[in-house]
């Protein structure tokens, strides 16, 4: 008797314990929240600590911008140059991983702090099991990305992204595509539309798409045939001419800016004000804690 007590408790706790972290399980009621070059207000953006403030303050994925060095390794950057966030000069590829470790990341005031520039393999050891990553330029470094990417197991944990068409995109990974999560970028306001997401919709299983809207509402498209078909859609909050104005400064002053996103049914938010977004979900009950 003592035994099956103690195996239905061993049951019992197993059931209770969350599924591995993978992009598909992500609730579709919820709302993702995403970390534009990780939690860069309370850490040096596209740093190890970035990547660790952005979950610890809610975020359920970090975007990471790459770039890569002289001896071939990956490392976080988001500009051409080391100038503007790190003590270095010129390009990286200027530089070996060592030599760039002995410079520092700047705050976002432009100050040195005490941390080094980080590499995709640290922050992959920084994320698994914690939070998404969205790879900005993954595409470009492919061959050297998915081997440190299934190295740790996170095939289903980072996102990557890219403005192909399906023909552009399965004619240059059509090898690899069953074995990545793919989001397309469509530019409404460019006058992309529904050509490009057809050409997906009817030949592959992308993630779901961004939009970029434009400064007003002229090319919006509704999106809830998407969502009905399990499409998850990602506008950025992040600059106005992103999303029709409602954009994260103002969440400063009117919080109830994000509520635009749930009208128009976008379930995944890219921002730089993760505090103020995560706290308007919440009071909505549409925040995701992983």
């Amino acid at each position: 008797m003592l035994l099956c007590c103690v195996f239905l408790g061993v049951t019992l706790n197993a059931q209770k314990q969350k599924k591995p972290l993978t992009l598909k399980n992500f609730p579709q009621d919820k709302v993702m929240v995403v970390a534009h070059r990780g939690n860069w207000r309370d850490a040096p953006e596209n740093s190890i600590w970035a990547i660790k403030k952005a979950y610890e303050a809610g975020a359920n994925m970090a975007e990471i911008d790459l770039n890569i060095t002289k001896d071939s390794v990956l490392i976080l950057l988001h500009d051409r140059v080391l100038d503007r966030t790190t003590t270095a000069k010129g390009k990286p590829s200027d530089y070996t991983l060592a030599e760039l470790k002995n410079y520092y990341l700047k705050d976002g005031a432009g100050h040195p702090t005490q941390m080094r520039i980080a590499t995709l393999e640290e922050a992959l050891q920084t994320a698994q099991g914690k939070i998404f990553l969205n790879l900005d330029k993954g595409f470009d470094y492919f061959d050297l990305v998915y081997p440190l990417v299934k190295k740790y197991g996170m095939e289903e944990q980072v996102l990557y992204k890219g403005e192909a068409t399906y023909e552009q995109f399965n004619q240059k990974y059509g090898n690899i595509k069953d074995k990545i999560c793919y989001m397309p970028i469509i530019r409404l306001e460019k006058g992309q539309g529904w050509e490009i997401i057809n050409g997906f919709v009817d030949n592959y299983p992308a993630y779901g798409f961004e939009f970029t809207v434009g400064a007003t509402e002229e090319k919006l498209i509704d999106f809830s045939s998407l969502r009905k078909k399990g499409y998850r859609i990602w506008v950025n909050s992040l600059w106005f001419d992103h999303n029709a104005g409602h954009n994260d400064d103002q969440a400063l002053e009117n919080p109830a800016v994000y509520q635009w996103y749930i009208d128009k049914k976008i379930n995944i938010i890219q921002t730089d004000r993760i505090k103020e977004l995560v706290a308007f979900l919440k009071s909505k009950k549409l925040h995701y804690k992983q």
